[in-house]
């Protein structure tokens, strides 16, 4: 088992505290030689585990302009956790002899109230807190494909609907332990009832606080399908930049708004656990009450860390739609960076299209070019226009101004005929809508 250590190391010492933890954890499990379907999966989790893990170390030794400090409590409870479950197996095989060979006593194996599955599953909370912890720094120092951005948003909502259903399982465990305290604790009933009612309170709050977020969030999406970016370079007229500003000034203060309920939130729970503390005799219930609590906070810090890399996959994410017909110049481009989502689309024998990530400079350049190509070639000022099969030069001929667009005289068995009509692209067999 790895030596215990603490939150004041760094974090790349916190990292490989888990690592040697998970590692360590792992061979004492393929130790015994009775292995259920549980135990494979344990296993197998084990595994992925201690792949993320060695990936993060690696990753701290490479780069130090990124703050990864949020991982500092999740990799501690992890290292712990993967330590305090791997002597709870070793306990329990001693009462059954000590065999690694025989021993068939898994079901029996407890952690914070949960079996060997519950265990594991609080292994894939850590697991899916880094990897997506790593895969937000991946984004924000390189691009990512269409696909990879969708599996991450699948990662980032299956991870964040996790840790929040085993949240509310670590509060039904608090709350039945803080309600025997009361039962037994006399003097100090009233106070624990009051923070009782606090901790209640807290909880409904920071759920209106939620709900009006999801809100504002369904709101910007409905604005988005109905033709709008609601993205404020995009935006077109007043009333869309006044409402876009009014609802990202109310999502900025609610965001605020939670943060001091969840530390208002924090403080109460401390302050009844202390209480717990003292009125609890046995010291396996008060190293129970402790893992709680830790767990508690840790999941807390693994949702925050989910919400902030939804949060910079919007900021650093453009998502563009193109569809022109006729003669368009489409352009998909970032000169910020930004990983780009989207598509160029575009029907007509002249359209062109530009995607990528250029500098300032070099797409100003590139869209002065292309006007002017465009301009050049539209036939302005009596410039040649050239046929859409590039057979013949003809000069633009008056005859076709404000009518349909420009007209082109087209040549059939070798006689030149006038068309007042809409013009035709040969190659593609579209009419062009005027």
């Amino acid at each position: 088992m790895a030596e215990p250590i603490g939150l004041a190391a760094g974090l790349l010492g916190l990292a490989t505290f888990a690592f040697q933890s998970s590692v360590a954890l792992f061979k004492t499990v393929q130790s015994f030689q009775y292995h259920p379907k549980r135990i494979r999966d344990l296993e197998e989790e084990l595994e992925a585990l201690s792949g993320v893990l060695g990936s993060l170390a690696e990753t701290i030794n490479a780069i130090t302009d990124v703050d990864l400090s949020a991982l500092k409590v999740p990799l501690l409870r992890c290292g712990k956790a993967c330590g305090e479950f791997e002597q709870e197996i070793i306990k329990c095989s001693s009462r059954s002899g000590g065999n690694r060979t025989s021993f068939r006593d898994w079901a029996k194996l407890k952690y914070m109230g949960d079996d060997i599955d519950g265990f594991r599953q609080l292994l894939a909370g850590y697991k899916s807190t880094i990897n997506i912890a790593l895969t937000d720094l991946n984004i924000r120092k390189s691009s990512i494909t269409a696909e990879g951005l969708e599996d991450y948003k699948v990662l980032i909502k299956t991870a964040t609907d996790d840790l929040e259903e085993r949240l509310q399982s670590i509060d039904t465990k608090l709350e039945t332990i803080f309600g025997n305290t009361m039962t037994d604790s006399g003097t100090d009933t009233a106070e624990l009832q009051l923070l009782k009612e606090e901790r209640t309170s807290t909880q409904n709050y920071l759920q209106i606080c939620r709900q009006l977020s999801d809100h504002i969030d369904q709101i910007q999406l409905n604005a988005q399908r109905s033709g709008s970016s609601a993205a404020p370079e995009n935006l077109e007229t007043i009333p869309e930049r006044l409402a876009y500003e009014g609802l990202q000034g109310c999502k900025n203060s609610l965001v605020l708004t939670v943060a001091k309920l969840e530390r208002h939130m924090k403080d109460v729970v401390d302050r009844m656990v202390a209480k717990s503390k003292t009125a609890t005799s046995s010291p396996e219930d008060v190293a129970d009450l402790v893992r709680l609590q830790e767990e508690w906070e840790t999941t807390r810090q693994s949702i925050d860390i989910c919400s902030r890399a939804g949060a910079h996959l919007k900021e650093n994410t453009s998502t563009i739609d193109n569809y022109a017909t006729g003669d368009a110049i489409q352009f998909m481009v970032s000169t910020t960076g930004k990983t780009i989502h989207g598509k160029n689309r575009g029907i007509g024998w002249r359209t062109r299209q530009v995607g990528g990530h250029l500098s300032d400079d070099s797409l100003q350049k590139l869209s002065q070019d292309m006007t002017t190509y465009t301009f050049q070639n539209s036939g302005k000022d009596g410039n040649s226009l050239s046929n859409p099969d590039g057979a013949v030069d003809h000069k633009l001929d008056s005859e076709f101004n404000g009518r349909y667009g420009t007209g082109y005289k087209l040549t059939k068995s070798g006689v030149e005929t006038s068309s007042s009509t809409r013009p035709t692209d040969s190659r593609q067999g579209n009419s062009p809508k005027g």
